[in-house]
């Protein structure tokens, strides 16, 4: 399995996830073989993996990161296996919502592949996690293949599918953007995060007044989720339908395939 890096140092700075702060985020080359580390103390594994407040974070105490989600995905969709993160603030920049902004940081830091990479993780069978109605199974596969059903009932039901690969990630998934369930005015919202487009309130929910995709509430969960297999370590092979994931069910279901792959 190859493995990929960045050729150099590039970074941004935006609001942090509660929008009161400056956050700031350097990515910066590594070695094949390191992983992603944060700060040079917590690496994306499930070890240091906690959700709060509807987002991913990393370690404990004052190594703790927030909002890891969005840069793991990006880093899972281009295939960026080994990264130093740098960060300051309580958390990563939340910048529009969406991975879009990671994707442009790591394209234009530049991508290099190698061919020493991590190896894959292969299912010996299928695997299961339920919480109530809502579910994510996986079967052995070669590659990567994400089935996403959402069933809000701001928006209806939607369903996408898609065979993970840098392309059709950043054509299909990258520019989705979060929802935010909050009382705040849409208004409000916009100011706090500082977003430079008009949002709409959707019962619950405050959304992009515009939509880029009309199903980018179920496109952002499936974004969410390979972010979150990214915890893995080494890329999944396997076809992953999921209904209605959220963060809280995407860590135990990678949890449980780590526990299945121990078990091979």
């Amino acid at each position: 399995m190859s493995g990929a890096t960045i050729s150099s140092a590039a970074g941004f700075t935006g609001r942090d996830w509660m929008g009161r702060a400056k956050a700031s985020v350097r990515l910066c080359p590594a070695g094949p073989g390191t992983g992603i580390w944060f700060n040079g103390h917590v690496r994306a594994t499930t070890a240091g993996a906690s959700v709060s407040d509807h987002m991913m974070s990393l370690g404990r105490g004052r190594h703790k990161v927030r909002m890891v989600e969005h840069l793991l995905a990006a880093c899972s969709g281009l295939g960026i296996t080994d990264l130093a993160v740098e960060t300051s603030g309580d958390g990563l920049p939340i910048g529009d919502g969406s991975a879009g902004p990671y994707v442009r940081l790591l394209r234009e830091a530049g991508i290099v592949r190698y061919k020493e990479g991590p190896r894959p993780a292969l299912l010996g069978r299928p695997v299961l996690v339920k919480e109530g109605p809502r579910f994510i199974a996986a079967v052995p596969a070669h590659g990567l293949a994400l089935s996403c059903l959402t069933r809000f009932p701001e928006f209806g039901p939607q369903f996408g599918a898609l065979t993970v690969t840098p392309a059709s990630f950043q054509r299909a998934l990258a520019r989705a953007r979060t929802l935010a369930r909050t009382e705040m005015s849409p208004a409000a919202v916009q100011k706090r995060y500082g977003l430079r487009f008009r949002l709409r309130r959707v019962g619950r929910f405050v959304c992009a007044e515009r939509l880029r995709f009309t199903d980018e509430p179920c496109r952002h969960k499936a974004l969410d989720l390979l972010g979150d297999l990214a915890l893995l370590g080494r890329p999944l092979e396997a076809e992953v339908f999921a209904f209605m994931p959220g963060h809280d069910l995407n860590l135990t279901f990678v949890r449980t395939v780590e526990k299945e792959l121990e078990d091979l």
